[in-house]
């Protein structure tokens, strides 16, 4: 237990940052962003709900992916459309990129959406985006809607207090590189993935593969802290293990599901609750319920807790881990 003590990371840089701002399509990646007690600015701020008002993401249609949305202003959000990788200017026709003007609380009443197992207020973005993306995404019915600035999602209060918009259940999901790596050895090359494919917010390296299932916590002093001991400006919680849907399984630039169903097929093999349970400390007793069993883990769940406003996190900034 010393040794394994002695050889656990110490320090963890930040090697990506990314904001989806549509819920399941495209994202950006950034070197530098607000980050805020919602998670990261401008995140997932806009969601797709079917005519029944439920979201709708790559689970259900994989092109998603080619939606490529321009981040979010005040203003409101430019759509774009993208050819899958590979794919030739005769092998489809594209709409043209669409600016939808922002509706916010003092344009349209609100209207209840549902996301898993919340119903939240969403603002109903218009008939105009709504047509955008059913004729693209070929589903009739489709809505736009906002997240409404007075809305609140608490996180679920299991894991702490929080909040979050239309993330599925936290602020930021977190990711490592290492882990990346080591699935991609196992993977022996029949399918190479990377980040994207797991949707991070914050993608990270410094530590062994897997070892993100032990931090507790992880603390942001900023470039030139005033003293080790100083509060950090930022801390990350890691309260809850990511469980992976198909989503990994859709190429993010191809808009396809792998035949193969990899990765997914691989973590329910080496990252299924069932198995992760004989050695996980921090998270035991979560593995050890039996309705997860089955399910494969990849990636942290983060609550975030900040010492003021005005925090920006960038690609290259430096971590504590708290063990």
């Amino acid at each position: 237990p010393l040794l394994a003590r002695l050889r656990r990371a110490k320090q963890l840089r930040i090697e990506g940052l990314f904001v989806y701002p549509i819920k399941g399509c495209r994202g950006h990646s950034l070197s530098r962003v607000e980050l805020t007690p919602l998670g990261l600015q401008g995140d997932r701020r806009y969601m797709i709900v079917s005519d029944k008002g439920t979201f709708i993401t790559q689970r259900e249609l994989p092109k998603m992916a080619l939606i490529h949305p321009d981040l979010p202003t005040e203003k409101g959000i430019m759509l774009h459309a993208a050819l899958p990788e590979a794919a030739t200017g005769a092998d489809a026709k594209l709409p043209a990129p669409l600016f939808v003007p922002r509706r916010g609380e003092g344009s349209v009443a609100p209207r209840m959406v549902q996301i898993w197992n919340d119903t939240v207020p969403g603002l109903d973005q218009g008939d105009v985006a709504a047509n955008w993306l059913s004729g693209f995404l070929g589903k009739a019915g489709l809505r736009l809607v906002l997240f409404a600035d007075s809305a609140h999602r608490p996180i679920s209060s299991a894991y702490g207090v929080g909040e979050t918009a239309f993330a599925d259940g936290f602020p930021v999901l977190l990711t490592t590189q290492a882990s990346v790596d080591d699935t991609n050895r196992r993977l022996k090359g029949g399918v190479v993935v990377g980040a994207g494919h797991f949707r991070p917010n914050v993608h990270v390296s410094g530590c062994s593969a897997w070892e993100e299932d032990e931090m507790p916590s992880l603390a942001f002093r900023g470039p030139s802290p005033s003293s080790p001991s100083s509060p950090p400006l930022a801390r990350f919680r890691l309260v809850k293990p990511c469980s992976r849907c198909t989503v990994p399984t859709v190429n993010p630039r191809t808009a396809e599901r792998e035949a193969s169903g990899e990765p997914l097929k691989l973590l329910r093999r080496f990252r299924a609750a069932e198995l992760l349970r004989h050695s996980a400390r921090l998270h035991k007793a979560f593995y050890s319920r039996p309705e997860l069993a089955g399910e494969a883990y990849f990636g942290q769940n983060v609550l975030v807790e900040m010492s003021s406003a005005g925090v920006f996190l960038s690609v290259g900034d430096v971590a504590e881990v708290e063990w």
